[in-house]
């Protein structure tokens, strides 16, 4: 199974590079600007093409420069992108994911044709996320858990991560988002630890999750 799969993929490759090798190739460069209007250096920026292709299955990316500048340098098949950034370092989630989505923030789109085969465009970034920090520990003895975070917006948008012990999570501001904590392991039930959450933009808040074992 695993050998035809890898043929699969193998002539779909050679397939796309058939279909593109003859045609003309674009480009996409520009700015990414913070809430504020200031061009940001360090984030990454990457384009979703918006054609059913190959090309969906892995994003390009690149970084902006000191300048708040990127440049992906070419190669891009000729289509409908939309263009993103992030940097969860300082607070910008992936707009992308439908969890952090912001309807009053659309994401640029460029087309590439073959009379226009480069594009300027300027992503901006919007309001910062809220970020929540702390530890999910046995209640009783402090040692840190593995578990899986689940979090949830008032519209059913959810968004998970693994931790062990310390966890630090992008929370969209100015939401209703409520927590669900599974453990790896069997001793532990599922637990919504603490009411629905409703932080503000760049707000920051520890919170410990201290956990008791089933039975106890």
């Amino acid at each position: 199974m695993k050998y035809f799969l890898a043929l699969a993929l193998v002539f779909a490759s050679l397939f796309a590079h058939a279909q593109t090798k003859d045609k003309p190739l674009g480009n996409i460069m520009g700015t990414v600007n913070d809430e504020n209007g200031n061009p940001v250096r360090g984030f990454t920026v990457y384009a979703i093409p918006q054609d059913i292709s190959l090309d969906s299955v892995s994003p390009r990316s690149t970084t902006t420069n000191e300048a708040g500048e990127f440049d992906f340098r070419g190669g891009f098949v000729l289509g409908t992108y939309k263009l993103y950034s992030k940097k969860d370092a300082e607070g910008y989630p992936d707009r992308s994911d439908s969890f952090y989505a912001d309807p009053k923030l659309d994401a640029p789109k460029v087309e590439l044709t073959e009379d226009h085969p480069s594009a300027t465009a300027t992503v901006n970034l919007g309001d910062k996320a809220a970020v929540l920090v702390g530890r999910v520990v046995d209640a009783v003895t402090g040692t840190p858990l593995k578990a899986k975070l689940v979090f949830m917006d008032e519209d059913g948008n959810s968004h998970s991560v693994f931790v062990t012990g310390k966890y630090r999570a992008l929370i969209p501001a100015g939401k209703d988002i409520t927590l669900m904590v599974m453990v790896m392991s069997p001793d532990y039930d599922s637990q919504a630890p603490v009411p629905a959450l409703r932080l503000s933009s760049g707000q920051e808040m520890d919170m410990d999750i201290p956990l008791s074992k089933r039975g106890t």
